[in-house]
């Protein structure tokens, strides 16, 4: 029984080297990385753009006219723009951006062609408009996008404006008609992102439509005599810019998982 009773135990002594080789101590998951810092957008800035305008104008005569003129017709003027914008970015919460921006353009938006004085004098006169001006003031929302959130999109929408001038000239003087230039507001909505180039620059690209709605204009001779127009406008607008941007409101903005 004892010859027994010892070999048990020598062979329990033998084997727990072996049992406590194979046993695993337990491993702990390896530390989270620390979220990635984001690239603030808090702060205001001015910049310049360049871009390229088109439009669509309907221009209809007031019915009470009795007038030998077919003066209700579609126009289109087009013409590059350049300008600049200031706005500021007053909040960031994670990726999230809201804003406001101002902008105004020096605008060559004009065009000329016969105007159609009814078919007892076709191709006797012209119709020429031009546009030297076009802004807007808008709120802008934006996400930032990447790693660090160095590229923003963006939408937009606020109040648009616009400085323009109708006129007509013809062989006959008493059909020669001018209009004052006009400011006219509408409302405008937009899109487009924003890369920061490093240090406090940007880049930026962005479309914009904006709506002006119906206006009467005066069209007046030399002679005293003035006539009522209603023209209706929509205008796209695309714009490539730079931003610098100085400061920002807050420190660094830490993302969320």
């Amino acid at each position: 029984m004892k010859k027994i009773l010892g070999g048990l135990a020598l062979s329990v002594f033998l084997t727990a080297p072996v049992m406590a080789a194979d046993m695993r101590m337990p491993v702990k998951a390896p530390p989270l990385p620390p979220p990635p810092v984001l690239y603030s957008w808090t702060g205001c800035y001015i910049g310049g753009h360049v871009g390229y305008a088109w439009s669509k104008r309907r221009v209809d005569h007031d019915p009470a006219l009795i007038l030998p003129l077919g003066f209700d017709f579609d126009h289109e003027a087009d013409g590059f723009v350049a300008g600049g914008q200031v706005g500021c970015n007053f909040w960031q919460n994670d990726r999230v951006v809201f804003g406001i921006e101002g902008q105004a353009s020096w605008a060559d938006m004009d065009h000329e062609f016969n105007a159609p004085f009814g078919t007892a004098f076709p191709d006797s006169g012209r119709y020429h408009s031009e546009s030297d001006i076009i802004g807007s003031l808008a709120l802008r929302l934006g996400y930032a996008f990447g790693a660090t959130g160095q590229t923003l999109g963006f939408v937009k929408g606020g109040a648009a404006f616009i400085n323009e001038r109708h006129h007509t000239s013809s062989l006959d003087p008493n059909f020669a008609f001018d209009s004052d230039k006009e400011l006219r507001w509408g409302w405008m909505v937009g899109a487009g992102f924003e890369q920061a180039l490093g240090s406090n620059w940007s880049f930026k690209a962005e479309y914009n439509y904006s709506h002006f709605g119906s206006n009467d204009i005066a069209l007046c001779n030399g002679f005293g005599a003035c006539f009522d127009f209603d023209v209706r406008q929509h205008v796209h607008l695309v714009k490539f810019g730079l931003n610098y941007r100085f400061g920002g409101f807050g420190g660094p903005v830490v993302a969320r998982y």
